[in-house]
């Protein structure tokens, strides 16, 4: 592996790593290794990461902000990518924005209201990244970003980019049509014109609305998706397991549907209270929970 970031390292201007430890990444502050850790600016650099890697036939991940991620102990046997540079870039043409991947979609949206554009106050407190939010079609307060999404710029299993339409994206709750192996690079959204003072009061309401919903103790987000009808930390609380705890993990009792880490959380923890609680909410409700939470290393 030291071969192949070598190799790597004279490509792209970013960093690349071996062994680089996944927990430092990771919004639960949880996660081993990474066999290799690389950090392209450019979609350039991106395509010329992933011809290497599929040359040497490594795996490879895209991080993202690591907000909706569970990695495994032992870490990952492939490569990890975090993208950086242009990704991280926004433009504005009008009500029109285009955010790179990498844009943190909680910054994005308040710099909207900021100019008096409105359709992403939803996400003023979502955490995560634009090409995260994008994948997962992430949504909040009966906004999604599926709502104000013109088109995404998209890098296929081939290495070539398109530029996707809305409709071309599958976007229903949490969820995507985009292949596995698609890299999103950028998002098109389409605001529109409103007052800077009430968005930005919408803005904060939401904000401390999730500061008082949610727990503030290293965590992934929402553990499992809701039902239809229902709500997924309503059928946990039911089943009497807020506060529940597998070792350094716990549900929070803030709300079921979070487990945080309580300082020494392992993934196996995390793992130990996700089938806890599947359990117990299909036996008591008869309802099977679907993780929105996504796996790594498994």
């Amino acid at each position: 592996m030291e071969n192949i970031a070598q190799e790597l390292t004279a490509k792209i201007g970013g960093p690349v790593r071996t062994g680089e430890p996944l927990s430092r990444y990771t919004s639960f502050k949880i996660g081993g290794p990474a066999d290799l850790y690389v950090e392209p600016e450019t979609t350039a650099e991106l395509v010329a990461v992933l011809t290497v890697l599929r040359q040497k036939g490594i795996p490879w991940f895209i991080l993202g902000s690591g907000t909706n991620l569970l990695v495994n102990d032992r870490g990952y046997r492939g490569a990890v990518l975090r993208l950086g540079g242009d990704f991280c870039r926004t433009a504005y043409d009008g009500p029109v924005v285009e955010a790179g991947a990498a844009v943190k979609l909680a910054v994005l949206a308040r710099d909207a209201g900021r100019r008096g554009l409105a359709g992403l106050e939803f996400a003023a407190g979502i955490p995560g990244s634009v090409g995260g939010a994008l994948v997962m079609n992430a949504g909040a307060h009966g906004g999604a970003v599926s709502d104000c999404l013109l088109e995404a710029v998209v890098l296929d299993r081939d290495l070539e980019l398109h530029r996707l339409a809305h409709d071309a994206l599958g976007l229903s709750y949490r969820k995507s049509s985009l292949p596995p192996e698609s890299v999103v690079c950028s998002v098109k959204l389409g605001l529109k014109p409103g007052n800077k003072e009430a968005l930005e009061e919408k803005s904060r309401e939401y904000l401390a609305f999730r500061r008082d919903r949610q727990p503030r103790q290293p965590n992934a987000g929402s553990i499992f998706k809701n039902p239809p009808s229902d709500a997924a930390g309503r059928l946990i609380e039911a089943a009497g397991l807020k506060g529940h705890r597998s070792g350094g993990a716990k549900i929070s009792e803030v709300h079921a549907n979070f487990i945080v880490n309580c300082g020494e959380a392992t993934a196996e923890d995390v793992l130990s209270l996700i089938e806890t609680a599947k359990a117990s909410v299909v036996k008591q409700f008869g309802v099977t929970l679907e993780l929105e939470v996504r796996l790594l290393g498994y």
